[in-house]
C-alpha cells in the first residue's frame, strides 16, 4: 500500500495562532501521526492535493515542510497504520454520538417546556445543524470506511421531527397569547424548511476512509 508522508517545522517566532491554525488543518486532513513529528495519509489524489496545500502553507509561514511517497515502513506493518486511522476516527464518531444522545436526552425530558421557549429551540437546532457538518467532515476523511454515517444521520433526523413538534406546539402557544409575533415569525420559516429536510442531505458525500471533527 502507499502512503504520504509529511512533516514540518516553523519557525521559533511563529505567532501561537499561526501554528494552531496549520495544526487544525493538518488535523481536519484526516492525516495520523505514528511516530513524533511524522503524519501519514493514505496516497490519493485528494490526500495528495491537501499535502501539497499543507507545504505551501508552512513555507509561507516561513517554515519547512517535505512530503513523500512510501510504499512501507520499516518498522510498521500497513495493518498497523490502518488501525491508528481506525481508532482516531472512531473516537471522533464516538463523541459525535455522545453529543447526539445528550440532545435526545435532552428533548426526552423536557419536550413541552423547550417548546414554549424559543431560544432553547433555536440553540439545539444550531447544535444539530452543527453536528451534521461534524459527521461529513468525519466521514470525508474516514478512508478506511470503519463506520456507517447513516445511523447517526437517522437520529438527527428523528431529532429535528421531534422539534417540528415541538414548534408546532410553540404556535399553540403563541394562538393563547404567550408569545411574541417576531418569534412566531422566525419559527414559520424554520417549519417551512424543516419540512423539506431529507434525510440523508449530504448522502452525496463518499466515505474515503478506513475519518476519523
Amino acid at each position: 500500500m502507499k502512503w504520504l508522508v509529511f512533516s514540518y517545522s516553523l519557525p521559533s517566532n511563529l505567532t501561537a495562532a499561526s501554528r494552531v491554525r496549520i495544526w487544525r488543518k493538518l488535523r481536519k486532513s484526516g492525516a495520523v501521526s505514528p511516530k513524533l513529528g511524522v503524519h501519514v495519509l493514505p496516497y490519493n489524489d485528494d490526500c495528495v492535493e491537501t499535502v501539497r496545500w499543507l507545504a505551501t502553507e508552512v513555507e509561507q509561514e516561513s517554515g519547512e515542510a517535505i512530503v513523500m511517497q512510501v510504499d512501507r515502513f520499516e518498522n510498521l506493518s500497513d495493518d498497523k497504520v490502518i488501525d491508528i486511522f481506525r481508532n482516531e476516527r472512531m473516537a471522533d464518531y464516538q463523541q459525535i454520538e455522545a453529543f447526539v444522545a445528550e440532545l435526545e436526552k435532552l428533548l426526552e425530558a423536557h419536550r413541552v417546556e423547550q417548546a414554549k421557549d424559543p431560544n432553547k429551540v433555536v440553540s439545539i437546532k444550531r447544535d444539530i445543524r452543527k453536528l451534521r457538518k461534524n459527521i461529513d467532515e468525519v466521514s470525508r476523511v474516514d478512508f478506511f470506511q470503519i463506520y456507517d454515517k447513516r445511523s447517526l444521520l437517522e437520529r438527527l433526523h428523528h431529532l429535528q421531527k421531534t422539534l417540528l413538534t415541538g414548534n408546532l406546539i410553540f404556535l399553540f402557544f403563541f394562538s393563547m397569547g404567550a408569545l411574541n409575533p417576531a418569534a412566531l415569525g422566525e419559527m414559520k420559516d424554520e417549519l417551512q424548511i424543516e419540512e423539506q429536510i431529507d434525510v440523508f442531505p449530504n448522502d452525496d458525500i463518499k466515505l474515503k476512509r478506513a475519518q476519523v471533527n
